[in-house]
């Protein structure tokens, strides 16, 4: 208990008015035999009274963020400021019932000033204090809709007046989508989103982008210049030794002038100040608790094996990584932009297209095969409707097309027939939801259907780009929107939870329109196609002279 020079009603007064302070007048007792307390970590102090309506804090490990915003709720509620309450997310079920037994039951078990508060409910996920209730659920999605749209029970039973996002990077997005509407009836309607990184532009990455961007500056004595321990990382880590018979021992120093700098001791500094959302970054290099021996030891180990690289950015530094192999960039698309403006006129050489069919619009990449390996976009659009996909088709005397198949597959069955009038090939494409599948590509003859194997086809566009062996127009605001779609996937390496296994999958970041990129995977089989169609042969070609083609059969 903490000695206050002040009247029992100022106390409660400022019990009432900040979490952080309510939890250490009260002693609240942590794991480990600890106490709450902001020694050496004065950042959750600033964490827990932040009242905006959306709060993004980007962390390293052992943080001790997930505590501070469970005590955060809890204390919400004894004092009545929340009267629908807190729904607290996790990733899934079994996340929830881990916090339970190991975190959330303890809190209470230990804490007297707070069981007292709790009245008794049917399950261990659901808490009523006072008159409110603080909630544990797993965000899953449960079904789907029609196979496509997300769902979870979960997630649209329960109204509250915060809801808090535990480890982002985990979450669906479709099942994110739909938690703020469990806030509508609330005046106060906050949202906490916190977590690790993984990867830029994704889950806390991208929240965080988003917000103010508040990072620990810490504040040299010596020369008065500003530190910011893990962006200027390794540079923030200095050696020396208190003999010469001793090792050298590393410290956390000023970038300017070298002199040792506490860690403890820095203020938060947001870069675009006036931003709605308070983002906040917390890396474990400015908790109480870490060593950096231990730091540096991880780093060199980093350092010889690359593969490490990505777990030393995203816990130590608190910061997301991609290997530069597993994302296009800007700069890799623009770099294989050519001095052609889009081709607007008709096109007399035969050509090539890829279609992604959206329900806003559908995308189209129309170009020529330069040779066996190398490919030219002519033109780049998003266009409404199969009517206006087939006057580009005619327009451009496109010869070989491979178009997205659903969401509409009878129109697209359609589009098929209307096509073959016209002599043009055209396949519908699907990428297989199964990662079972060994081949790059299967192909249903008969129905005119490709089914691919999904991060295959985007590792072969990937390299494609990479390797600038596809030239596109020259830039304009329509290659603009290209780049930024091409960018907007990245290969990582994830675990099934239920069979084990590890598979590496693409998955969307940024903005999450990836439809030329989509768009791009079925040009380059188009192009295949093209070859074989003006009868001539190509490695890797799905049909050669003589083969039978019918397309009036397919899907009809």
């Amino acid at each position: 208990m903490i000695d206050f020079n002040d009247t029992t009603e100022g106390r409660e007064a400022m019990m009432r008015a900040s979490s952080w302070y309510w939890a250490t007048a009260m002693g609240i007792k942590l794991l480990g035999d600890t106490r709450f307390t902001l020694k050496n970590c004065l950042y959750m102090g600033k964490i827990m009274d932040d009242d905006s309506r959306f709060v993004v804090v980007m962390k390293g490990t052992q943080a001790r963020i997930t505590t501070a915003f469970m005590l955060r709720s809890i204390h919400c509620l004894k004092y009545g400021l929340y009267p629908q309450g807190v729904i607290y997310y996790f990733p899934s079920r079994d996340a929830v019932e881990d916090f339970s037994k190991t975190r959330f039951t303890p809190l209470i078990n230990d804490n007297p000033c707070i069981k007292k508060h709790l009245k008794s409910t049917d399950s261990v996920f659901v808490k009523k204090v006072n008159k409110a209730f603080l909630t544990l659920k797993g965000a899953t999605a449960t079904k789907n809709i029609k196979g496509r749209k997300k769902d979870s029970m979960a997630v649209r039973s329960t109204p509250a007046d915060e809801a808090i996002l535990d480890e982002r990077d985990l979450f669906d997005q479709a099942i994110v989508d739909m938690i703020p509407d469990r806030l509508l009836n609330s005046k106060f309607k906050r949202i906490v989103n916190l977590g690790s990184p993984t990867i830029p532009d994704f889950g806390i990455s991208k929240c965080f982008d988003e917000s103010d961007q508040k990072f620990s500056l810490i504040k040299c004595e010596g020369c008065g210049g500003w530190t910011n321990l893990a962006l200027e990382f390794p540079n923030s880590v200095k050696y020396k030794r208190a003999t010469t018979h001793e090792e050298y021992a590393p410290f956390f120093a000023c970038v300017k002038c070298d002199k040792q700098i506490d860690p403890f001791s820095g203020d938060f500094v947001a870069k675009y100040p006036g931003r709605e959302h308070s983002g906040y970054h917390v890396p474990h290099l400015i908790t109480p608790y870490c060593e950096v021996q231990m730091v540096m030891d991880r780093w060199a180990e980093a350092q010889a094996d690359g593969s490490k690289l990505g777990t030393f950015y995203n816990s130590i530094l608190g910061l997301p990584y991609i290997p530069a192999e597993d994302r296009l960039t800007h700069s890799d698309v623009y770099a294989c932009c050519g001095g052609d403006v889009m081709r607007t006129e008709l096109s007399i050489g035969e050509t090539a297209a890829g279609v992604d069919i959206g329900k806003a619009y559908h995308t189209v990449l129309i170009g020529n095969k330069v040779d066996d390996k190398r490919g030219k976009v002519i033109y780049a659009c998003r266009v409404k409707g199969y009517d206006k996909v087939y006057d580009l088709f005619i327009k451009y005397n496109v010869k070989s097309g491979v178009v997205c198949l659903r969401p509409y597959e009878e129109e697209f069955g359609k589009f098929q027939a209307k096509c073959s009038l016209k002599d043009i090939q055209v396949y519908g494409s699907e990428y297989n939801p199964s990662h079972k599948q060994k081949s790059y590509m299967k192909t249903d003859e008969k129905a005119g259907i490709y089914t691919l194997h999904r991060t295959q086809a985007f590792d072969r566009s990937h390299s494609w780009v990479k390797n600038q062996q596809v030239e596109f127009p020259r830039r304009c605001e329509e290659v603009d929107v290209l780049v930024e779609q091409l960018c907007n996937s990245a290969k990582v390496l994830e675990e099934d939870e239920r069979t084990g296994d590890r598979i590496y999958r693409y998955i969307k970041v940024g903005s999450g329109e990836d439809h030329y990129r989509s768009a791009l995977n079925y040009f380059q089989i188009a192009l295949t196609c093209l070859t074989h169609w003006q009868g001539l042969s190509a490695v890797g070609g799905k049909m050669s002279v003589g083969d039978s083609y019918n397309p009036l059969e397919w899907g009809l």
